[in-house]
C-alpha cells in the first residue's frame, strides 16, 4: 500500500498542471504594474524549489533599463522546471531561450523574486525587420484567458518597434503611472 501511495505521489507530482486563466492585460497595464522593465538577454542557471513551487532562475544581462532602477544584471525566475527529481510544467509559463534578446516586463513578489508580469503576456522577442530596425513581439496566448470583469476574450500578438515602446512607456509613465 505505501509503494501505491508513493508512486501515487510521484505520478501527480510530475504530471503537468492545468490549463491556467490569465487576466488579459493591456501594453499600458504592463506598463503600469510592472516593477522594471528591461532589454537584455537572458540565460537560465538553475531551478529550485520554493515551498511547493520549482522556478526556473534566468540570469538576465541588462542593456537598456525601460523602466525602474538601474542594474547590469537581474535573477528572474518563471515557474516551472526540475528540481530534487522533481519537475513542474505551469500551463502560460514562457521558455526563454539562451542568448535571446528580449524586453522583459517584470514584476517583484513580496518574498523579492523577480518574475514576468502576466506570465508570458510580459516577454517579447527582439529582433531585426527588412528595414533594420529593432522590433518587439510576442504571439499571442493560447490560455484560457479573460478580461478585468471575468469575462472570456481572445488574446492577440502583439508586435511594434522598440523605439515604439520606448515612446509608450514614456508617454503612460508620464501621465501619471509609477516610474
Amino acid at each position: 500500500m505505501q509503494k501505491v501511495l508513493i508512486i501515487g505521489f510521484l505520478v501527480a507530482a510530475l504530471a503537468p498542471l492545468p490549463a491556467s486563466t490569465l487576466q488579459q492585460l493591456s501594453l499600458d497595464d504592463m506598463i503600469r504594474l510592472s516593477t522594471v522593465i528591461v532589454h537584455g538577454k537572458a540565460e537560465p542557471t538553475v531551478s529550485s524549489a520554493r515551498n511547493s513551487i520549482i522556478y526556473t532562475h534566468y540570469q538576465v544581462q541588462v542593456s537598456e533599463t525601460l523602466k525602474g532602477s538601474s542594474a547590469s544584471q537581474l535573477d528572474i525566475v518563471v515557474p516551472g522546471g526540475s528540481a530534487n527529481r522533481l519537475q513542474q510544467i505551469f500551463a502560460g509559463a514562457p521558455n526563454l531561450a539562451p542568448g535571446q534578446d528580449y524586453v522583459l516586463f517584470l514584476w517583484t513578489s513580496k518574498s523579492g523574486l523577480n518574475q514576468i508580469i502576466g506570465l508570458s503576456q510580459g516577454l517579447f522577442v527582439v529582433a531585426t525587420n527588412s528595414s533594420g530596425q529593432l522590433t518587439v513581439m510576442r504571439g499571442a496566448s493560447t490560455e484560457r484567458m479573460v478580461n478585468a470583469t471575468g469575462q472570456p476574450v481572445t488574446d492577440s500578438a502583439m508586435e511594434m518597434l522598440l523605439n515604439d515602446l520606448r515612446s509608450r512607456i514614456q508617454k503612460t509613465l508620464g501621465s501619471g503611472g509609477a516610474k
